[in-house]
């Protein structure tokens, strides 16, 4: 579910439609919507910003934001590496 709120190629109202017809438990398609829309959120607003305040390209890339948005993907792809591990165990 995770994984279908960050993939931006399907759009939300399918997501929202289709949950409750395959049965997706609603504190999972909450905490997936929460955490699947906060980086969108936060890249959408922080280019917004940046654009704002540009003066150079090389603003775009500093060392905060790169740090942040790293963070993000690692916890949006956790859940992931913990299921592929104990499907092996």
């Amino acid at each position: 579910m995770l994984f279908l709120r960050v993939t931006p190629t399907l759009p939300n109202l399918f997501i929202n439609l289709a949950s409750p017809i395959v049965d997706i438990p609603f504190h999972i398609f909450f905490l997936a919507t929460l955490l699947g829309l906060i980086p969108a959120s936060y890249i959408t607003v922080r280019a917004g910003l940046a654009l704002g305040d540009l003066k150079s390209v090389k603003d775009l890339y500093d060392f905060k934001t790169l740090s942040v948005l790293f963070i993000i993907g690692s916890i949006s792809i956790f859940p992931t590496l913990l299921k592929r591990k104990r499907i092996y165990e």
